[in-house]
């Protein structure tokens, strides 16, 4: 079953690995993310940042939703996280149904709006944003389960 959804352009790192994943109750982190899946480096480092007794897979944004109905029918709880809004809004618009998205970190970059303290967006990652949206995907920020959900108006 997939618990949660987070954009975090830190992929796994303490409040995943640790936080989010306890507080969900995760036995499986999938990242969705094309960078990270095309970079083995990467995929190690990753794997070594999840929890023990955690599975952990990497995949292209093409490869999980190829795997989809797989990574529905298995019996793990599973959190899914997104690097960014490009790759989040490719897999969510090609597969909606989902409730609700978590945008948890985005960085600063050039003509990007605050929105909260650690939460950038530029006009495409609105646009991505807004296509999620489309979906009827609510997007929320929340850093942490113990900090209140926050409702990201675009």
């Amino acid at each position: 079953m997939i618990k949660a959804l987070r954009i975090d352009h830190r992929l796994v790192h303490g409040q995943v690995a640790f936080t989010w994943t306890h507080f969900l109750a995760a036995t499986r982190i999938i990242v969705i993310d094309d960078t990270a899946a095309n970079d083995d480096f990467q995929k190690m480092a990753l794997n070594m940042s999840k929890p023990a007794g955690v599975k952990l897979n990497v995949f292209t944004v093409d490869k999980a939703l190829e795997r989809i109905e797989k990574i529905e029918s298995l019996s793990d709880t599973i959190f899914i996280i997104f690097g960014c809004t490009k790759d989040a809004s490719r897999f969510i618009c090609a597969h909606p149904g989902f409730k609700e998205l978590n945008v948890g970190g985005i960085t600063k970059k050039d003509s990007s709006k605050q929105y909260s303290e650690v939460v950038y967006l530029n006009p495409d990652e609105e646009n991505d944003l807004k296509q999620i949206q489309n979906t009827g995907c609510k997007l929320y920020m929340q850093q942490l389960p113990s900090t209140e959900k926050q409702i990201l108006s675009l």
